[in-house]
């Protein structure tokens, strides 16, 4: 930094009220901006080849600019001003390069001008009075010359000349101030000697500004002739300033990154790379500006919208003003790096290609009828590499005997002509007696005069790993991968030619649909490796309990398939069909010990016959499937053969499932309430609802007709969904229109349970969306249910009871009925079945159980209802043992909508 001053002169101390009084002579103070000062201030960047110029005033408070050039500041508070801002406001000031950490955070070297060259030179008056000053501010570092600061001496002068001829009173002469007394002639004369000093500086200032623009001139034709050269190189050219701030760049630059100029000014280098490559950057920066290295590095630019570009780039010191600054070109290189990558690729697969080719290269001598081999022959066999040569014969007779044939034709055709070239697969031993196939190639490469093939080249290789991937290949393509049993592709083909040799032969078979029964439990609680396990032994007990004619197939899952082949036309065939499905149920029924566990399991078989139940594929595979389905609901652990019957029932569920569907989008489910009646008062205190279903043509279905399908078909999740939704508004309105705090009961299937989350989700915008106390929800679930999982059940409970709803076990008493998880879980009330309520009156078991229930639910404070109460005689019994509640045709059947606010209303 160079801070310069003029030699010391004797000036009066500074007077703050002296000063505005002056200004106020001057009128300047708050004007608008004049022209003749902002000429002035045009004619001081000229002078001085800076950027940015003002003319200022100072109040004693702040420096408030009058005239500018470059820059749109109005003023600068005292604390923030460089000419004013001293104890001794209005030397010249010359800082040439800011070096103090002071003067970089003032905010004309910060982020406001990032100036590093600053020259504020006084406006004196005559009588020494500093008002203002002719500041020149420029952003790179420079050096003031000895002629450009008398230039801007003498435009200070000028300015203040040109504010002394506003004064209309006698104006203040040079020197001593003008004595009391004195006569208006002394200042005319003074005038006139103001107006003569004014004319002086005018033509020596206009004198200077000529010669310097001849000055001017030349430097703008070198500098024309500079930036032609720039924007002439082929890369993106940079100038980097000694703080890493880029001061100069071409049109390159912008046109690669995308960037504005005025953004562009803003950045430094590694502001353009990508984040990976930045430190190489910044680094080979650094190197360049503090140790004068030159630096040449790759990186990848990224433009503006996130495009990325390899480029090169190079960087030279260059000093100016004692200062290192970096000077360099970045060029795109995206061709040569992806030519680059192509040369690499093509190098790597002729290097992959000689490396790993295993060619062996022979030359048979037709007429000698003797074959030569290079070294890789032997290599091709196992053997220590060699040349050899063998007669024909030999070679013939290395074929195995099933490719000798093919082998002779395939050479006997490239001699003749008949193809282009010999091409043949063939087995031959290798140097341990090992079959191993050869894939040879070649074609004729000398005839005779006549025609007749004198010479035939090419080459072998071993395809032994080839072919046998492809056998693997064919194998797993038709097995099942885990078991070893044909898989639904190969069964299919099986069957489809059972059908063809069974018409032909006039004779019948069997084809078996068999289900493991719960297996899903096992697999889920103890592991897919037990579950595996146990699916090899259910395969190979099934195939010990079939002739090794016959077909035993997986088709997925816990999923088999046999197929039964002759067994006569019909009378005896079902018989025959019958005895291996027993053998079968007897065979799954043993124990198997997995891990150290004995593990029983059961099968459920549907069997159908050609050519009664069907007489293709797909009516066969899909008539067993039915009776399977049958056997299931039979019970499990049997086996059915296929009826019309079951046919027609297959239909039905069929047709209630699609018709199902279509009810969910036409608003064809309805939900009927029954009343909940509190025993001891006869006062309605809550309803459950329950769906029905008023179908089109059969009118209103009991949920007994079509739930069943709506669980097994998955539906039973958006059914249960849209009842707590409705339920729930529903109720809110009764809570409003018919008996405050009424509570809902709604029950939760088995489906609805499984996916927790999205379970939990449904009641919490069921409630949301309804505003009701969560502590009037009450969700039913049976105890099958609940014992299913059930830690991931008390889970799920836990996360529902922090909702603030309640939670009911349904149909108690008819399932585990245990003490221990009435403890863990957090239940609130629990539902006695109506199995137990139809003859509480008349049987002592049924009291005692319903007795022993009540006692053991209020022990452990949980409410208890009654359901299926239909007489006076089951409603007196219940009441004499204390039960909170009840519901069923004695209070009231399950009403609509409208019948149920007909009843109830007020």
């Amino acid at each position: 930094m160079s801070l310069a001053t003029p030699p010391h002169q004797e000036r009066p101390p500074e007077n703050p009220q002296e000063r505005l009084a002056r200004l106020r002579a001057y009128r300047v103070l708050d004007g608008p901006q004049e022209p003749a000062f902002e000429e002035l201030v045009r004619r001081a960047r000229e002078a001085v080849r800076a950027p940015m110029a003002w003319l200022s005033f100072f109040d004693g408070e702040r420096e408030w600019v009058k005239a500018r050039s470059g820059v749109a500041l109005q003023e600068l508070p005292r604390e923030q001003s460089l000419a004013f801002g001293r104890s001794e406001p209005g030397a010249f000031l010359l800082i040439e390069d800011p070096e103090s950490p002071q003067l970089r955070s003032h905010p004309l070297f910060g982020a406001q001008m990032r100036a590093r060259f600053f020259c504020a030179m006084p406006l004196t008056c005559p009588d020494g009075t500093v008002v203002g000053a002719l500041t020149i501010v420029d952003r790179i570092p420079r050096i003031l010359s000895p002629q450009e600061r008398s230039a801007l001496e003498n435009l200070a002068a000028l300015a203040v000349a040109r504010l002394e001829s506003r004064l209309e009173g006698p104006p203040a002469a040079p020197g001593p101030a003008l004595a009391p007394g004195s006569t208006p002639g002394d200042a005319e004369v003074r005038i006139g000697h103001l107006a003569r000093e004014y004319q002086r500086l005018t033509e020596l200032l206009e004198e200077e500004i000529g010669l310097r623009r001849v000055t001017e001139e030349g430097l703008r034709v070198e500098k024309e002739f500079s930036d032609a050269v720039i924007e002439s190189l082929p890369g993106a050219f940079y100038l980097v300033g000694p703080s890493g701030e880029l001061l100069r760049w071409n049109t390159n630059l912008q046109v690669a990154t995308g960037y504005s100029a005025a953004k562009i000014a803003t950045m430094k280098p590694a502001d353009f790379i990508s984040p990976k490559d930045r430190p190489v950057i910044e680094h080979a920066v650094r190197e360049v500006l503090d140790h004068g290295k030159e630096m040449s590095v790759e990186a990848e630019i990224v433009d503006r919208i996130g495009n990325v570009r390899p480029y090169a780039f190079t960087g030279r010191p260059l000093r100016m003003g004692g200062r290192n600054y970096m000077i360099g070109v970045g060029r795109d290189i995206t061709m040569r790096k992806r030519a680059e990558q192509q040369m690499a690729r093509a190098k790597e697969r002729l290097d992959l290609a000689l490396t790993s080719s295993s060619l062996a290269l022979w030359d048979w001598d037709l007429k000698a009828n003797r074959v030569y081999f290079n070294e890789s022959w032997a290599s091709l066999l196992g053997d220590t590499p060699r040349e050899s040569t063998f007669p024909g014969e030999e070679v013939f007779a290395w074929n195995h005997p099933e490719d000798r044939d093919v082998f002779v034709a395939a050479i006997n055709n490239a001699v003749k002509g008949v193809s282009e070239e010999f091409d043949c697969e063939y087995r031959v031993p290798n140097a341990a007696g090992e079959w191993i196939w050869v894939h040879s190639r070649g074609k004729v490469t000398h005839r005779d005069e006549a025609g007749h093939a004198l010479r035939l080249t090419g080459t072998s290789t071993n395809v032994t790993k080839r072919k046998a991937a492809e056998e693997r290949a064919e194998y797993l393509a038709t097995r099942d991968a885990l078991t070893g049993l044909p898989n639904r592709v190969l069964l299919h083909d099986r069957l489809e030619q059972c059908i063809v040799n069974a018409s032909r032969n006039r004779a019948g078979f069997a084809f078996m649909f068999i289900d493991l029964d719960r297996f899903k439990t096992i697999n889920d609680s103890l592991g897919h490796q037990v579950g595996d396990e146990l699916l090899k032994r259910v395969a190979a007990r099934l195939t010990a309990c079939v002739r090794a004619s016959d077909t035993v197939a997986r088709l997925g899952g816990d999923e088999f398939a046999v197929i039964l082949e002759n067994l006569g036309d019909g009378g005896d065939g079902d018989e025959g069909a019958q005895a291996v499905a027993e053998k079968m149920i007897a065979s799954m029924g043993a124990p198997m010990l997995i891990d150290s566990q004995h593990l029983n399991t059961s099968c459920s078989i549907g069997i159908s016959l050609y050519p009664n139940d069907g007489k293709d594929s797909a009516t066969l595979m899909k008539h067993a499937d039915v009776a399977m389905y049958y056997a299931k609901e039979k019970g499990r652990n049997n086996y059915q053969f296929f009826s019309a019957e079951m046919n027609a029932r297959a239909q039905e569920r069929l047709s209630v499932e699609n018709y199902l569907r279509l009810a969910l989008r036409r608003n064809e489910l309805v939900i009927h309430y029954q009343p909940r009646i509190k025993v001891a008062t006869g006062e309605l205190v809550g309803v459950e609802a329950l769906i029905r279903w008023q179908h089109p043509r059969r009118g209103l279905l009991p949920p007994g007709r079509f739930i069943e399908v709506a669980e097994d078909s998955g539906l039973i999740v958006p059914i249960g969904e849209w009842v707590l939704e409705q339920a729930c508004a529903r109720i809110a309105e009764w809570q409003r229109t018919l008996k405050p705090g009424l509570r809902l009961s709604v029950n939760l299937s088995v489906g609805q349970v499984v996916d927790g989350d999205r379970l939990y989700a449904a009641v919490s915008q069921a409630m949301a969306a309804s505003r009701i106390d969560p502590a009037t929800l009450e969700l039913e679930l049976t105890e099958s249910i609940l014992m299913q999982n059930i830690d991931e059940k008390s889970a799920l409970l836990r996360r529902l009871g922090e909702l603030g709803v309640g939670l009911a076990i349904d149909d108690f008493g008819t399932g585990y009925s245990s003490l221990s998880y009435l403890k863990t879980l957090p239940v609130d009330s629990i539902k006695i079945d109506s199995s137990f309520v139809r003859d509480i009156h008349s049987d002592p078991d049924d009291l005692a159980i319903i007795k022993a229930i009540l006692a053991m639910a209020h022990s452990l404070r949980l409410s208890v209802v009654a359901e299926g109460v239909e007489t006076e005689a089951q409603f007196n019994a219940l009441r004499d043992l204390g039960c909170d509640e009840y519901q069923g045709f004695y209070a009231s059947a399950a009403l609509p909508v409208a019948e149920f606010e007909r009843r109830y209303r007020k």
